[in-house]
C-alpha cells in the first residue's frame, strides 16, 4: 500500500495536481499565456500566465530574466511577479486594476560600479486589454508602489563588501508592459 505524506514537498505537489482538474471544471477557468514586449526590447526573456478565478478576478503570474553582458554594461536578473486583478467588465477584456508585487535578484555593472542585490515591491496597477480575436489580446499595464532594495555597491576593481552597503525603501514605478497574450481556453 502506497502512502503520500502531505508534509513533504512532493506530497503537496501531487495533491495540488490532483485537485487542479476539479478546480478548473468547477470554475470554468480560462488561461492565457503572455509575454511582455517591453522586456523583450531589453533582450529579457519573459513569460506569464493569467488564470481566471471568478467573473471579475484573475491571477497573473509572470517570470523574467536577463543574462546579457556588454563592454560597459552588464545586466543580469531573475524576477517573479504575481498580480491579482479586478476586471470591470469580464476577465481578460477592457479595463482592470490590480494589486501587484515582485521579487528580483540582480547583478548590474554600470560603467565602473557593480550593484548586486535583491529587490521587493508591492503596489497597484491599471491596465487595458484589447481583444484582437477569439484567442489573441494585446494588454497595456502600468503600476507604482513601494520598492525595497538592498545591494552591494562597489567599484569594478574594488573588493566586494562583506555585507550589503545600500538599503533603501522608495516609492517608484514598479510595472510597465505591452503584452501579447494567447487564450488557451
Amino acid at each position: 500500500m502506497y502512502r503520500i505524506s502531505l508534509n513533504g514537498s512532493l506530497g503537496k505537489l501531487v495533491f495540488f495536481f490532483l485537485l487542479l482538474p476539479c478546480c478548473s471544471t468547477v470554475m470554468a477557468q480560462r488561461i492565457a499565456l503572455k509575454t511582455n514586449s517591453l522586456y523583450w526590447a531589453t533582450m529579457s526573456p519573459n513569460i506569464g500566465a493569467e488564470l481566471r478565478l471568478s467573473g471579475h478576478y484573475t491571477l497573473d503570474l509572470s517570470v523574467a530574466g536577463n543574462f546579457k553582458s556588454g563592454d560597459n554594461r552588464q545586466l543580469q536578473f531573475v524576477q517573479a511577479s504575481p498580480e491579482l486583478r479586478y476586471w470591470f467588465s469580464r476577465p481578460m477584456a477592457r479595463h482592470f486594476i490590480g494589486l501587484t508585487g515582485f521579487a528580483a535578484n540582480y547583478n548590474l555593472k554600470l560603467n565602473d560600479n557593480i550593484y548586486t542585490g535583491d529587490a521587493f515591491a508591492a503596489g497597484v496597477t491599471y491596465g487595458f486589454d484589447w481583444v484582437i480575436s477569439r484567442r489573441w489580446n494585446i494588454e497595456t499595464t502600468i503600476g507604482a508602489g513601494v520598492l525595497k532594495y538592498h545591494c552591494f555597491d562597489y567599484p569594478v576593481d574594488g573588493v566586494k563588501p562583506l555585507s550589503p552597503n545600500k538599503d533603501k525603501t522608495i516609492f517608484a514605478p514598479i510595472k510597465a508592459g505591452i503584452s501579447v497574450s494567447y487564450l488557451l481556453y
